[in-house]
C-alpha cells in the first residue's frame, strides 16, 4: 500500500516532462538567444571569411585488365580475388605520390608560388626558405579526391583550388599522367613476363628433347622396338594363364591316371576280373575280345551235341576259345601298360609346364620392373611435353599483347573550369551553423540551468530546502503605472488581478494554519534582501482587512523602511519611541487608505535596533497591540543579514519566510531555515514570490483570471 508521501510524489510528477524543458529554455531565452546569435555570427563570419573554392571532375574509365601469361595459372577463386581487389588498387594508384610527382614535373610547378600558396610573401629570404621547405606533391594530393562510381567502372578525378582553370588542368594531367603510367607499367610488365616465359619455353623444350632421349635409349637398351614393356607384359600375363590352365588340366588327368593305376594293381589279372578291368580300364576292346571268346564257347556248346570231343573240329574251336582268352589276359596286361606310361607322360608333361610357368613367371617380374622404368620415362615425356605446350601458348599470347600494346585506362570526359565554387556552400554552411547555434544554444540554457542555485518550484521548496509551501504570488505587471514603489500598491489598485487572488489564497491557507480565535502575530522575513517581503506583509495585510479583520501592520525594518511611502505618509515617530518609551502605541498608530488597516511605522531609525527588540517593552507593545487586532503583521529584515528577524520571532506565532523565483539561493534558503529553527521559530511556511505568468506549476490555474483581467482592464 503506497504511502501519503508516495501519493503525494507522484501527483507531483509532470505529466509532460517535455514542459519542464521548454520553461527551462524560456527562463533562460536571453542567454539562450545570446548563444544562438553568437554562435550564428560566428558561423557566418567564418563562411564569409572562407576563400571561393572551385572543383574540375575527370572522368576515367578502368576496364578489366587484360590477361596476361603468368607461370602458373590462377583459380577460380584467385581470380575473382584479383578481380575484386584490382580497382582498389587502381584508385590508390591514382592518389600515389608518384602519379602526383608525375603531374608535377610535367606541369613544371616545384617552385609555382601560385600552386604552393605562397604569393603573399614579398620577402625574398623568407620566399625562397618555404620554397626550400615546400612539398608540392602532399599539396597536390590534398586537392585530390578519387572515387568510384557505384556499379560502374568509371572513376570521377575531382580537384579542388581556387583558380578553376588551374583545378581543370590538375585534374586532366593527373588523369593522363595515371595512363602513360599504368600504360608504361603494362608494358614493363610484359617485357619483364616475355623475358620469363621465354626463358621458361627453352626450358621446356631443352627438357622436352632430354626426356624423349631418355626414353629412346632406355628402349634400344632393352630391345623395346615395336612394343612397350605394358603390351609385352600383358601378353606374357596372357601366356601365363594359359600355362596356369593347362598345368590344372595336366594335373587332373595325372591324378586321375594314378587312381585308375593303383585300382588295377590291386585286381589280379585273371578272366574273372575282365568286367573291372573293363570298367576301371574304360577299355572298349577288352570287352569285345571277351565278348568274342563267349561266342566260341556258345559254338563249342553247339558242336559238342554233333561232334566229339576229340573230334578236329572240337579241337580247332577249343584251340580258337584258348587263343582268345590268352588275347583277353594279354588286354588286361596291356591296359595296365599302358595306364603306367600314361602316367609317367603326364607326370613329365607337368614338370614341364611347372618350369615353364617358372621362366614366365621370371620374365614377367622382369618386365614389371621393365615396366616402371618405361612407365617414368614415358611419364617425364608426357609432362615435359605439356609443360612445353603451355610455354609456347604463353610466349604466343605476350608476343601478341606486346605488339598491341593495350592499356585498359581510358578517359572519357576531360575536366571543364566551373564557374560557381563547391566551397563554401552558402546553403549547408548555413544549415550547419543553424543546428550549431541551435545547439550550441541549448546546451548553454540547460547548462545556466544547472549551473543555476536557485528557487524555482514548489518542489526545490518542500524538498530541497525541507520547509513547508504556503503558495506563490505571480509577476506583477510590468508597466509604468507600477514601477518601482508604485508597485507596492498593486493589489491595493487592483483588488481583482492575479495577484490579489494569490494573496487571499494565501490569506485562507493562514488562517487554517493559526486556527484559535484570539489574535495572531504574524512574522514576515526573507533569507536576503530584495526578495519581495515588504511587498508580500503589505498585500497579506491588506488582504485580511479587506476581509473584515482588524489589522495593523508594523514596519519592523528598522534599517531599510519603506512601508510609509507606500501609503504617501510621512511620521515624525514610530516603533523604535513606542519601544523606548517616548510615545505611546495609541500615538503612532496611522490611519491608511484601506479600511481596517493601521500603519505602525518605524519612526526614527536607531543606532541598536536589535537591542529594541530584545527588550521587554517590545512584548509589551506587542500585547497590547494584540488587544487591538486581530492580526499583527510585521515586515522584518532578512534573517541572514542581522539578528533582528530571529529576535522577533521569539514573540511571533507563526513565521513566513519569503522566497524569490529564479532569485534567491537554495543555499541562503536553507540557512534561514537552520536559523530560524535554532531559535525555534514556529515556521509557518515559504512563499515563492514573482513566480512567472507562464509556468505551468502553481500559478497556472490563475491564466483565465489573469486574461479576464487584463481584458477588463483594456
Amino acid at each position: 500500500m503506497a504511502t501519503n508521501q508516495d501519493k503525494t510524489t507522484a501527483s507531483d510528477a509532470p505529466i509532460f516532462p517535455i514542459r519542464e524543458y521548454i520553461d527551462i529554455i524560456w527562463r533562460r531565452r536571453w542567454g539562450v538567444i545570446a548563444a544562438f546569435v553568437i554562435t550564428a555570427t560566428l558561423g557566418a563570419v567564418y563562411t564569409l571569411r572562407q576563400p571561393k573554392i572551385y572543383e574540375a571532375v575527370t572522368a576515367v574509365i578502368i576496364n578489366p585488365e587484360p590477361a596476361t601469361a603468368t607461370p602458373l595459372e590462377p583459380s577460380a577463386a584467385d581470380q575473382w580475388y584479383m578481380r575484386d581487389t584490382y580497382y582498389d588498387t587502381q584508385l590508390r594508384v591514382m592518389q600515389s605520390r608518384s602519379v602526383a610527382k608525375r603531374v608535377i614535373d610535367d606541369l613544371g610547378l616545384e617552385n609555382d608560388i601560385d600552386f604552393l600558396g605562397l604569393n603573399e610573401i614579398k620577402d625574398p629570404n623568407e620566399l625562397s626558405a618555404k620554397l626550400a621547405s615546400a612539398d608540392p606533391v602532399t599539396r597536390l594530393l590534398a586537392m585530390l579526391k578519387v572515387e568510384a562510381v557505384a556499379g560502374t567502372r568509371l572513376v570521377n578525378i575531382r580537384v579542388r583550388n581556387k583558380d578553376p582553370e588551374l583545378a581543370a588542368t590538375l585534374a586532366n594531367s593527373i588523369a593522363k599522367a595515371y595512363s602513360e603510367q599504368n600504360a608504361e607499367h603494362r608494358l614493363g610488365t610484359l617485357n619483364s613476363t616475355f623475358d620469363f616465359v621465354d626463358k621458361q619455353f627453352k626450358d621446356n623444350e631443352h627438357s622436352l628433347q632430354t626426356a624423349r632421349q631418355a626414353l629412346n635409349d632406355f628402349k634400344e637398351n632393352h630391345q623395346i622396338l615395336y612394343t612397350n614393356p605394358v603390351e609385352q607384359q600383358k601378353i606374357t600375363n596372357q601366356r601365363l594363364d594359359y600355362l596356369n590352365n593347362k598345368r590344372v588340366e595336366i594335373e587332373t588327368q595325372r591324378q586321375h591316371a594314378g587312381y585308375v593305376l593303383n585300382e588295377l594293381k590291386n585286381i589280379p589279372v585273371s578272366l574273372k576280373n575282365v568286367r573291372a578291368y573293363s570298367i576301371v580300364g574304360e577299355s572298349a576292346t577288352l570287352e569285345a575280345a571277351v565278348a568274342d571268346c563267349t561266342a566260341l564257347e556258345r559254338e563249342e556248346r553247339k558242336l559238342l551235341i554233333t561232334y566229339l570231343e576229340k573230334s578236329p573240329q572240337i579241337v580247332a574251336i577249343r584251340e580258337q576259345i584258348d587263343a582268345c582268352k590268352a588275347n583277353v589276359i594279354s588286354n588286361m596286361n596291356n591296359i595296365v601298360l599302358g595306364l603306367t606310361a600314361r602316367y609317367q607322360a603326364l607326370v613329365k608333361l607337368n614338370n614341364e609346364i611347372n618350369n615353364e610357368i617358372r621362366e614366365v613367371q621370371k620374365e614377367a617380374l622382369e618386365l614389371d620392373q621393365l615396366r616402371l622404368l618405361y612407365e617414368q620415362y614415358e611419364s617425364q615425356r608426357l609432362e615435359q611435353e605439356r609443360l612445353f605446350e603451355q610455354s609456347q601458348k604463353k610466349i604466343n599470347e605476350v608476343s601478341l599483347q606486346k605488339l598491341l600494346e593495350v592499356n585498359n585506362i581510358r578517359i572519357l570526359d576531360d575536366a571543364i573550369a566551373s564557374p560557381k565554387p563547391v566551397s563554401p556552400n552558402l546553403i549547408i554552411n548555413g544549415l550547419i551553423t543553424f543546428l550549431a547555434a541551435l545547439i550550441v544554444s541549448l546546451l548553454v540554457g540547460f547548462l545556466l540551468e544547472l549551473l543555476d542555485i536557485s528557487v524555482r518550484t514548489q518542489s526545490d521548496i518542500e524538498e530541497r530546502a525541507r520547509l513547508p509551501f504556503l503558495g506563490a504570488v505571480p509577476k506583477y505587471p510590468k508597466t509604468a503605472q507600477y514601477s518601482g514603489r508604485k508597485a507596492y500598491r498593486f493589489i491595493i489598485e487592483n483588488p481583482n488581478s492575479p495577484v490579489a487572488e494569490c494573496v487571499r489564497t494565501l490569506r485562507t491557507t493562514l488562517s487554517f494554519l493559526l486556527k484559535s480565535d484570539s489574535s495572531h502575530v504574524l512574522l514576515v522575513t526573507s533569507a536576503q534582501p530584495l526578495e519581495g517581503k515588504t511587498m508580500t506583509s503589505i498585500n497579506l495585510a491588506t488582504a485580511s482587512a479587506m476581509a473584515g479583520q482588524r489589522v495593523v501592520l508594523i514596519e519592523a525594518d528598522l534599517r531599510r523602511p519603506r512601508i510609509y511611502q507606500v501609503f504617501n505618509v510621512t511620521p515624525q515617530k514610530g516603533l523604535s519611541a513606542v519601544i523606548s518609551g517616548e510615545k505611546n502605541v495609541s500615538d503612532v498608530l496611522l490611519d491608511t487608505e484601506v479600511d481596517n488597516l493601521k500603519l505602525l511605522p518605524c519612526g526614527e531609525i536607531p543606532s541598536n535596533p536589535a537591542e529594541l527588540f530584545q527588550s521587554e517593552k517590545f512584548g509589551a507593545v506587542l500585547n497590547k497591540l494584540r488587544s487591538m487586532f486581530d492580526l499583527i503583521v510585521i515586515d522584518s529584515p532578512p534573517v541572514t543579514v542581522v539578528t533582528d528577524a530571529l529576535i522577533m520571532a521569539q514573540h511571533a506565532h507563526g513565521v513566513i519566510v519569503i522566497a524569490r523565483a529564479n532569485k534567491t539561493p537554495l543555499p541562503l534558503l536553507i540557512r534561514a531555515r537552520e536559523l530560524l529553527e535554532g531559535v525555534q521559530a514556529p515556521i509557518l511556511g515559504t512563499v515563492l514570490n514573482d513566480m512567472s505568468s507562464n509556468a505551468h506549476g502553481y500559478y497556472g490555474g490563475y491564466y483565465y483570471y489573469h486574461k479576464s483581467y487584463k481584458d477588463k482592464e483594456q
